[in-house]
């Protein structure tokens, strides 16, 4: 924010270096505490937001487990479970549910959601099954198995996630599901598929007689391709899972195997193995017109299929299970037809820097330049960097400094994959006035700067009277303070409109926006660099950062500033 008056002397002595240093730091905590906050406070609301999709657990749900239970917390954003308290408020353990992470995980007829409790050292304390999709028969078969409910007991989060829990006999389906819900909500890895058996070469050579050899597939690595003895392509083959294990038919899943020729056209399909009863999945194996439909067609081609316009029936005595194996082929190619090369997952960070990236970084590197040597005093220098910077960092690459950009990525983490020369460019203009001194991004690299300078050309300009200028003194302030108010309280405000920047973005910049735009130019038609120096919160923000000789008296704006901390950490 714009410096305060000081009163001072020509008597008064500078502040040491120690207590520069001192005042520097305290002044940069506020800052980080600040960012901190809005950080905390949002993880916090985003854990709220769980109970919109799922109900939160009351006292008697998790009695079973902490007998001295008297509160169930609110949402606890590091486990994204609820802290369970006794009745003095000490914390006895947590407990999480493993919906909505897992409820794409079909069991035998639907998923289940499943509650992990955990002690006060962190460790599982039980499992309960508190709602489930799936038949009665079987979750009632799964809930009376006490090896398998008592498998994970004792383990920590991590442990628990890695763990192999062995099925339930006669529930398989929905044991499979339950323990694939409780890895996946504890970040582990699913098992690739509900049918863990590789494709083997004598299931390809029912399609391919003279297959020697199956290679994963470079462009699409859920197929493989199927080789000869001599290495020479034949075609290729996939199979449906694990892309369609929640796709369930009479009673399961099936896993279908389908071959391509070296046209890329289907010539055959067969079940590999399904969950489904016995009897309606030998109807579909022997039903020869079944597969030949989707003969002739390529993966692209399958991928588009609408089941009723190509009149795809069931088989009869198994309509559900042959729907479910003809849903299972149409979904899986279209998952497919998504995939990319297995080498551009695994390319470097570098390869997705966009050109406006480097573009961005060389301004920011240029600007230094200027700004730390003798070529801050080239006018003509000066003139077409600005240019530069209005043309081609404002209108091009729209990439600024804004309350917004600083709200956003403070609740949500620093986009550095996203936009890599922007936050090149956020660092320099916050590193720069803490360890150099220079606010190099307001005077070299701000676009709208840039045009205020332009501006302040015009002669003549208007002293602003004395108490007009008391009045602005404290408008980033009170700015600043809105920006913490909306970022706190989670306003349904957008504080793009409170700073002129995104006006350089024509097609989508709001009235506010563009308001705050005009008036800023306007006003430095008049009074020199009048938005910089009285009504940008980020400049002022930045001048606050800014380390100097005399930054070790405490002033207004220190007091300002920690009363903003003390807002902050109050909401």
């Amino acid at each position: 924010m714009p410096p305060l008056p000081i009163l001072a002397s020509s008597q008064r002595k500078r502040p040491s270096r120690a207590r520069n240093a001192v005042v520097h730091v305290y002044r940069v905590a506020i800052f980080v505490a600040i960012v901190a906050s809005i950080h905390d406070q949002h993880r916090w609301y985003v854990a709220q937001q769980r109970s919109d999709d799922v109900q939160p657990l009351a006292v008697e749900q998790v009695s079973a487990f902490f007998p001295d239970a008297e509160t169930v917390g609110a949402w606890d954003p590091d486990h994204g479970g609820q802290r369970v308290s006794d009745a003095t408020g000490n914390s006895l353990g947590f407990v999480v549910q493993t919906s909505p992470e897992a409820d794409d995980v079909v069991g035998f007829s639907g998923p289940t959601n499943t509650m992990i409790a955990f002690g006060s050292d962190d460790r599982i304390l039980g499992i309960s099954v508190l709602r489930s999709g799936d038949t009665r028969e079987h979750t009632d078969s799964v809930i009376r198995n006490e090896s398998f409910m008592t498998a994970l007991n004792g383990l920590s989060w991590q442990p628990a996630a890695k763990a192999k829990v062995d099925a339930v006999s006669g529930a398989t389906l929905t044991s499979m599901a339950i323990a694939e819900g409780i890895t996946l909500r504890l970040g582990g890895e699913n098992p690739a598929s509900r049918f863990p058996a590789a494709v083997a070469l004598e299931e390809v050579k029912a399609f391919f007689e003279t297959a020697a050899d199956l290679r994963l597939d470079d462009e699409k690595p859920s197929m493989l391709r199927v080789l000869d003895a001599a290495g020479a392509t034949l075609g290729k083959v996939a199979r449906t899972s694990p892309h369609t294990d929640s796709i369930i038919g009479y009673q399961g899943p099936t896993d279908t195997l389908f071959a391509i020729d070296h046209e890329g056209r289907t010539i055959g399909a067969a079940i590999r193995h399904s969950y489904d009863n016995e009897p309606y999945v030998r109807y579909v194996k022997e039903d020869e017109y079944f597969f030949n439909i989707f003969k002739g067609f390529t993966v692209d081609q399958i991928a588009q299929l609408d089941m009723v316009d190509a009149g795809i029936e069931g088989v009869s005595g198994a309509t559900r299970t042959s729907i479910a194996v003809a849903e299972g082929l149409i979904h899986s190619t279209q998952v497919i037809q998504r995939e990319r090369p297995a080498t551009k997952e695994t390319a470097s960070w570098f390869s997705g820097l966009a050109a406006r990236d480097y573009g961005t970084a060389a301004v920011v590197a240029v600007a230094l330049v200027i700004a730390l040597t003798h070529l801050r005093g080239k006018r003509r220098l000066r003139v077409v960097f600005q240019i530069v910077l209005v043309v081609y960092l404002g209108f091009i690459n729209a990439d600024v400094v804004s309350q917004a950009l600083l709200v956003g990525w403070a609740r949500n983490g620093v986009a550095w994959r996203v936009a890599p020369g922007l936050v090149l460019l956020t660092f320099a203009a916050l590193a720069c006035p803490v360890f150099t001194g220079r606010q190099i991004y307001c005077t070299h690299v701000c676009p709208f700067g840039a045009l205020q300078d332009w501006m302040r050309r015009v002669p003549h300009p208007i002293k602003v009277p004395g108490r007009i200028l008391k009045v602005l003194r404290f408008l980033p302030a009170a700015l600043l303070l809105w920006v913490i108010l909306v970022a706190k309280l989670h306003l349904p405000i957008s504080l793009v409109g409170i700073e002129p920047f995104d006006a350089f973005v024509i097609r989508i910049a709001g009235w506010a926006t563009i308001t705050v735009a005009a008036i800023g130019l306007i006003a430095s038609l008049f009074v020199p660099m009048a938005y910089c120096r009285h009504g940008c919160p980020t400049g002022a923000m930045l001048s606050f950062l800014r380390f100097h000789s005399a930054c070790g008296r405490f002033t207004r704006r220190d007091a300002v500033a920690t009363l903003l901390a003390v807002i902050a950490f109050s909401l």
